[in-house]
C-alpha cells in the first residue's frame, strides 16, 4: 500500500516554493489563499513535475469555467463528481447530415 504524504507549504522553501507561487498566479483570486489547494498543488508539483501540473491545472480551470462551477477550485479538483457533472452531453441536438 502506498503511503500518502501531506506536503507542508510552510516548509517547502527552495525552487518548489517559487514554482508553487507561479502556479498560484493561474488560480482564481478567491482560491489563492486556500491552504488545501496549495498543498494539493505542492504535492502534484513534487510527484508530477512543473509541466504536467501546469497542464492539469489549466485544463481543470478551463473545465470549471466552461461548467460555470462557482465553488472552491480545490473541491472541483478533488471531487470527480463535480467534473463529471459538467461532462454530460449537451441537450442541443446535432443537425442531421445531408447526403
Amino acid at each position: 500500500m502506498s503511503e500518502k504524504k501531506i506536503v507542508a507549504i510552510e516548509t517547502l522553501g527552495g525552487p518548489l516554493d517559487s514554482l508553487l507561487q507561479s502556479m498560484l498566479r493561474m488560480v482564481p483570486e478567491k482560491d489563492k489563499s486556500d491552504l488545501a489547494l496549495q498543498r494539493l498543488l505542492a504535492f502534484r508539483l513534487r510527484t508530477d513535475g512543473e509541466g504536467d501540473t501546469r497542464d492539469y491545472l489549466m485544463r481543470k480551470i478551463r473545465d470549471m469555467i466552461q461548467c460555470r462551477y462557482n465553488g472552491r477550485l480545490y473541491d472541483f479538483l478533488k471531487n470527480d463528481s463535480h467534473s463529471r457533472a459538467c461532462d454530460q452531453p449537451s441537450t442541443t441536438p446535432e443537425p442531421p447530415e445531408t447526403a
